[in-house]
């Protein structure tokens, strides 16, 4: 047996005693503890729903499709996704908002949630509010591209024509106050410059068109345009976002060529009823955070063009709140409004 001296004994029982009292004070009130229990040990016991707010097939639902998979595996019980689309996703957050705060009802939702607010006004759920945030599970980045028969192969080059030829050269995007749209918007006024605006809700039918060269400019999710970049067909101005991409380390950012407001950052993340139990938060952040770390779903994400995150429900919520400030003065200056 090893023998301690009187000065180490001593330590010992001063730990003791400190970390006696610590238990002590961070434990629940009985009632508080048979909650506890009951929110970790017991949840989940029946079906967890996702619901989707665009429809099957689109990037969002098939990133759904990979985590709902795995988490069903993970807790035991089915999970079963949902697509209600509509009104630029606000429909499918509206159910969700509505939803019993349980956590068997979540929405797997886009960064354009924080600009329904700015765009439809009144109208929109307020991601703020409506929701405890869970986790962000991907960076989405959006690619500024522009078919090789407009003569250029860089940005400051587009801005350069496009200020010789005002409201002559169009691009493309997935429709009115999207995304792609506020980037759009907001680099042509920050560069001075006039551009035409062509919405598609029909993504398939502006990739086409594009690839044709009318219209020559498009601003789209890495994903669906990897190959064309790859072969020559399109060519990759910069990413409107503040970091450069994994997979394109050598394209630029709009905010490193000078215009750091249309660095949009979109992203994709799992989001819970308002007043969600804290308990219910932590458990899913613990299994989507270890989904996001599989080998097997971190490729099908890169794949997708998403690069996967598992960001804590704190600093998920802080960033919700910072976009939704920081939209409105932009969105007003830029007059986009949702149709």
């Amino acid at each position: 047996m090893t023998h301690l001296g009187k000065q180490t004994r001593a330590r010992l029982r001063r730990c003791v005693v400190v970390a006696t009292i610590a238990c002590l004070a961070a434990a629940p009130s009985p009632g508080g503890l048979a909650a506890l229990l009951d929110a970790t040990g017991a949840y989940p016991e029946r079906s967890i729903h996702i619901i989707v707010p665009f429809a099957v097939g689109t990037q969002l639902d098939i990133a759904a499709r990979i985590v709902g998979a795995k988490l069903a595996d993970a807790v035991g019980q089915p999970v079963v996704i949902e697509n209600r689309p509509g009104a630029s996703g606000n429909i499918g957050s509206e159910i969700v908002a509505r939803s019993a705060p349980d956590g068997y009802t979540l929405l797997m939702t886009g960064s354009l949630i924080t600009l329904l607010p700015s765009t439809l006004g009144p109208n929109a759920v307020n991601p703020v509010v409506s929701f405890a945030p869970v986790s962000k599970l991907a960076k989405v980045p959006l690619v500024i591209l522009v078919h090789p028969s407009l003569g250029v192969t860089t940005l400051p080059e587009l801005v350069t024509l496009a200020r010789r030829q005002p409201g002559r050269i169009a691009y493309a995007t997935p429709g009115v106050g999207t995304t792609s749209h506020l980037a759009a918007a907001i680099l042509a006024q920050e560069a001075g410059i006039d551009l035409l605006h062509i919405p598609y809700v029909d993504t398939g039918m502006a990739l086409r068109e594009v690839l044709t060269g009318e219209p020559p400019v498009y601003l789209a999710f890495r994903g669906p345009i990897d190959a064309y970049v790859r072969s020559g067909q399109l060519k990759a101005l910069a990413v409107a976002g503040s970091n450069r991409m994994l997979a394109w380390p050598d394209v630029p950012t709009v905010a490193e060529l000078g215009y750091p407001d249309a660095a949009i950052d979109p992203w994709n993340g799992v989001l819970a009823p308002a007043r969600t139990p804290p308990t219910i938060v932590a458990r899913l952040y613990r299994e989507f955070a270890s989904i996001m770390h599989q080998t097997d779903v971190r490729e099908q994400f890169m794949q997708l063009g998403m690069e996967p995150l598992a960001t804590m429900p704190e600093a998920f919520a802080a960033e919700i709140r910072e976009s939704v400030a920081r939209w409105p003065a932009l969105i007003n200056a830029t007059g986009i409004h949702a149709q």
